[in-house]
């Protein structure tokens, strides 16, 4: 990694959307936080209704640890309680992994690679009280503890200093429990503007268009959202085949565009789906090596 501000945008990070769902279980209940149509479809429609519900939730290919090797060092993360039992679980439209032992991955590269630096930001939480949060936060002092980057001046946030205080792991918490924990920053220090659109122009417009706000972490969605006709639609299709392949061109031609820094054509963190797709993984590292603006 370059030694630069991370949160300016002289490091351009390369990031997954959903970076958990390359597993998530076909025969799990619907993960809370689905709209009730989901719900009411699976249950009229069995098995074959979380099959498609799967097919339109996976966004990734590679787990954690192939996408640490491709250099991926932003992780996007929605967590949800179960009543089954009192572990926490990865969810995206069904269940996934557990974050313990996924995030074990993690701490475990960390630990062989002591000069690399991730950014791990929970924005999305579902069937989860205090105790719940307090659980993961001890999950995650247990597998980072003296890695964890405190909350400081986001400007301060240099490869050098995190370096040279043995600090590995930005956690980005949207929840007011983080108010509590020095070490956990809160999620009005990172701005992920998104689209929320299928269609493909409207999302390069407004990626074209995006503000950013140039004191906290910025994060361009690349992403296409699946509405309920885009599904109905493509009942025997994925994902990846009706939105994520065929946009991923077009996310190319507009980095080609961008450079490290915080003028408008900067860009801090990108988040993709199938970030193995066509040259999208070489596209954003080689961004770093371009003159910063």
């Amino acid at each position: 990694m370059y030694l630069s501000v991370i949160m300016t945008g002289s490091l351009q990070l390369l990031s997954t959307h959903d970076s958990f769902s390359f597993f998530l279980d076909k025969t799990s209940d619907i993960s809370p936080g689905e709209p009730p149509e989901i719900k009411a479809a699976v249950m009229i429609m069995g098995q074959a209704g979380k099959d498609l519900v799967y097919r339109w939730s996976v966004t990734q290919d590679i787990c954690f640890m192939e996408q640490l090797n491709d250099g991926v060092r932003y992780f996007d993360f929605r967590v949800a309680g179960r009543k089954s039992d009192s572990s926490l679980y990865f969810v995206h439209g069904l269940y996934g992994s557990k974050v313990e032992s996924a995030l074990l991955e993690i701490a475990q590269y960390l630990n062989t690679h002591p000069k690399e630096v991730v950014l791990l930001d929970f924005n999305h939480f579902y069937s989860m009280v205090d105790f719940h949060h307090e659980r993961l936060i001890a999950i995650l002092k247990e597998m980072f503890g003296p890695k964890l980057c405190p909350r400081m001046d986001p400007a301060d946030v240099t490869l050098a200093t995190l370096w040279d205080r043995g600090q590995q792991v930005i956690v980005f918490y949207h929840n007011s429990v983080a108010d509590r924990h020095i070490n956990l920053w809160t999620g009005e220090a990172i701005v992920a503007p998104w689209a929320n659109t299928p269609e493909i122009p409207v999302l390069v417009d407004f990626l074209n268009t995006e503000v950013r706000e140039e004191s906290k972490f910025y994060v361009s969605q690349g992403v296409l959202t699946p509405t309920a006709g885009t599904i109905l639609g493509n009942l025997n299709g994925s994902l990846k085949d009706v939105l994520a392949t065929p946009v991923m061109p077009h996310i190319l031609k507009w980095l080609n565009g961008r450079r490290p820094g915080s003028g408008s054509q900067g860009v801090n963190i990108i988040i993709a789906d199938f970030v193995d797709l066509a040259e999208f993984l070489p596209a954003v590292i080689n961004l770093n090596y371009k003159e910063t603006l």
